[in-house]
């Protein structure tokens, strides 16, 4: 398992570089916050959870950047580090983030030495957040995992796309080591970018995880031969009706999974959690359109051809099962019992104080 983000002792910040990944392992350090904004746009560092830590601790270099003489000077640089920051519009935990480092902020008293302390302070505690973060969802997801199952997943939403363990790779992990090996991994290709071929097959065999791929155009034809049994699956943001906005693809196999009856979950942490946006609202990326021209760098089809390329699509609630959450778990989610899961004093998309763990 790889840690996908740290913040080292000299105040640097060190990335594994997943667009070299799997035939090179590279890292990127860096103490600019343009620099993670580069990284973030390029998806050399990707996965909304990633994303996130990956924003605090830009801002926290920002902080440093700064050499702000008053709270007023700190306060506007940082405003403009989260614009230049904010290069990604679907996944949630980027404003999230960056929102919340700027609430530590503007709350913050003492001079601006101070402030940057505990600035630097709370992008650690949002790493380390995450990590807890998805341990649980892991031990929630447990009892719905068998010895013997074979899971299906598609993109990466793994340890490289959280700061350490994963989302669906902590269901995937604690059911391997619960069940001493017996689960087995079927990973869709994900195109245009094969974050599942790249990734999610690299960081499973690294783990010695039974994994097969497959291009995203045979899962249908994988369920009705009944090769797996369940799908889990990560999430850049669930809106509070249950809505699941995910790597394009996702959708597909919701109602691929509905049709034969194959369970079909959901893999997230609180900070995934979108209380305010309805599903109208939401923007889905579109990305360049020669991410599916090209393979490798080379033609694959005419270069002029018109191309729609967005990133992610929306499943419904009424196609997932569950949604496995560091606070427990929503059986057939909606509106009514995410918010009782989460507590209706939520502020904004994120905030207030949250009941106990359950199930609900």
């Amino acid at each position: 398992m790889f840690r996908t983000i740290e913040w080292l002792d000299d105040n640097s910040v060190r990335l594994v570089d997943q667009t070299k990944l799997p035939l090179v392992v590279e890292h990127i350090v860096t103490r600019r916050h343009e620099r993670i904004a580069r990284a973030i746009k390029d998806m050399e560092v990707r996965g909304a959870p990633a994303i996130g830590a990956a924003a605090a601790m830009g801002m926290a270099l920002a902080a440093i950047e700064s050499h702000a003489k008053s709270k007023e000077e700190l306060l506007q640089f940082l405003e403009g580090a989260a614009r230049t920051l904010n290069t990604r519009p679907t996944a949630v935990n980027l404003t999230w983030a960056l929102d919340r480092m700027l609430r530590v902020a503007r709350a913050s008293s003492g001079n601006p030495d101070e402030i940057v302390e505990r600035l630097v302070k709370e992008a650690k505690t949002i790493a380390e957040e995450d990590v807890q973060m998805c341990r649980r969802i892991g031990e929630f997801a447990l009892p719905y995992m068998k010895p013997g199952y074979t899971i299906q997943t598609i993109c990466n939403a793994g340890s490289l796309a959280t700061v350490h363990l994963g989302t669906v790779g902590a269901v995937i992990r604690l059911a391997h080591e619960a069940y001493d090996g017996a689960i087995r991994v079927y990973a869709a290709e994900t195109r245009p970018r094969q974050q599942g071929a790249r990734l999610t097959v690299f960081e499973l065999m690294e783990d010695n995880i039974d994994t097969t791929l497959i291009t995203d155009g045979m899962i249908g034809t994988v369920f009705r031969e009944g090769r797996v049994d369940c799908c889990v699956v990560g999430a850049d943001r669930i809106l509070k009706t249950g809505h699941v906005i995910n790597k394009i693809g996702t959708y597909t196999m919701a109602i691929a999974a509905r049709y034969h009856n194959i369970p079909f979950y959901v893999a997230a942490p609180t900070s995934t959690f979108d209380f305010k946006t309805s599903p109208e609202e939401v923007v889905i990326e579109e990305r360049d359109g020669d991410e599916i021209r090209k393979i490798n760098g080379e033609y694959v089809t005419v270069p002029t051809v018109k191309v729609y390329n967005p990133g992610f699509d929306i499943t419904p609630p009424d196609l997932v099962t569950a949604i496995f959450t560091d606070r427990g778990v929503i059986e057939r989610p909606d509106e009514e019992k995410i918010m009782g899961l989460f507590g209706t004093r939520l502020s904004g998309r994120w905030g207030g104080r949250l009941p106990a763990t359950g199930q609900y």
